[in-house]
């Protein structure tokens, strides 16, 4: 039979709506406030001599460059498929993800190491000023949570942005923790404290959010798809034979892909109602997993012994059996 089929009703991959773009206005909102906090807080920094303020701006500067970074990925990714991008730029958004995390990780460690010499040579902080210029820190950082914590479901590039939003706004609280400490007892290593406490908020975060941007680089099963379930719905579809060849990915966050190929049963083959089940397994995936694009190879029982070594190799059917998250290389009818 050997009926390649792309069975995509999602339109073409030009001008794909992905999760992030969705949250865009968002965004721009969020990125407007850090903005204003970190003018007021790099001032605070200065005029208070306070190390804390002064990581804490330095945070949300790059948990602002991040938000931008995001956004301007929002753009690239709805930008149309092209001859030589046949998804467009879809995995932009991962690569802000990527960008994201580096800043992060250098960030948190400058910190930490400028709150270990802060530690042992603590300077004169202005405690009250440290105070109020973080507690508007606090309230930006409040109001920013609220606004993201819809997207941050969603998309990745939006929970990275919500995690960084929550870290700036436990940094704010833990540096007017430390402003109160210094005006009414005068400990000064406080504010290495709370810078301290900033550092080692960040860099966990980073590693999350870098498995994950690695997981969907590395073609994984995407969170919350359960590969054997699907698997096991397809096969219970009526004039599905046996499946082989399932791949599960995702070409940015909140935007799943899958290709598998199909045997039917032998009357349905014969029958010739091969697109009546394409038909079927295009709005099963769709309904049951989300996955608008779907691409479904139907083949009659003896097709696979022609593939090639490494097709059947991702099969299962040379080596022991195995299921793999990412697509199948260089395989096309």
């Amino acid at each position: 039979m050997g009926l390649g089929h792309n069975h995509d009703h999602g339109g073409s991959h030009g001008g794909v709506q992905t999760a992030t773009a969705g949250h865009r206005r968002r965004l721009m909102i969020v990125l407007g406030i850090y903005v204003t906090i970190i003018v007021a807080e790099f001032i605070g920094a200065w005029l208070t001599g306070s190390l804390a303020l002064m990581a804490e701006a330095m945070h949300m500067a790059i948990d602002g460059s991040g938000i931008l970074i995001a956004l301007i990925a929002t753009f690239l990714a709805t930008r149309r498929a092209s001859k030589k991008r046949t998804y467009g730029m879809m995995r932009a958004e991962i690569v802000a993800v990527l960008i994201n995390c580096l800043l992060l990780f250098t960030l948190g460690g400058f910190i930490l190491f400028e709150a270990v010499e802060r530690w042992f040579n603590p300077a004169d902080v202005a405690g009250g000023g440290v105070i109020i210029f973080a507690i508007v820190g606090l309230i930006g950082a409040s109001i920013s949570l609220v606004i993201l914590s819809r997207g941050a479901k969603e998309s990745l590039n939006v929970k990275a942005a919500f995690l960084e939003v929550m870290s700036d706004g436990i940094g704010a609280a833990a540096i007017i923790v430390s402003g109160i400490l210094n005006v009414t007892i005068g400990w000064k290593q406080g504010d290495a404290i709370a810078a301290a406490a900033i550092g080692v908020i960040i860099l966990p975060r980073a590693f999350m959010l870098l498995k994950q941007a690695i997981n969907i680089i590395l073609q994984g099963v995407p969170d919350g798809i359960d590969i054997e379930q699907v698997r096991s719905e397809i096969e219970a579809t009526n004039g599905v034979g046996t499946v082989h060849s399932l791949h599960v990915w995702a070409l940015t966050s909140g935007v799943p892909v899958m290709s598998a190929h199909i045997v039917l049963d032998e009357d349905v083959a014969a029958s010739g109602s091969g697109n009546r089940v394409l038909d079927e397994l295009t709005e099963l995936v769709r309904e049951h997993f989300n996955i608008e694009h779907a691409t479904f190879q139907i083949e009659e029982a003896g097709h696979i012994d022609h593939e090639g070594a490494m097709h059947r190799d991702l099969a299962g059917l040379t080596t022991t059996p195995s299921v793999s998250g990412g697509q199948h290389a260089g395989h096309s009818h």
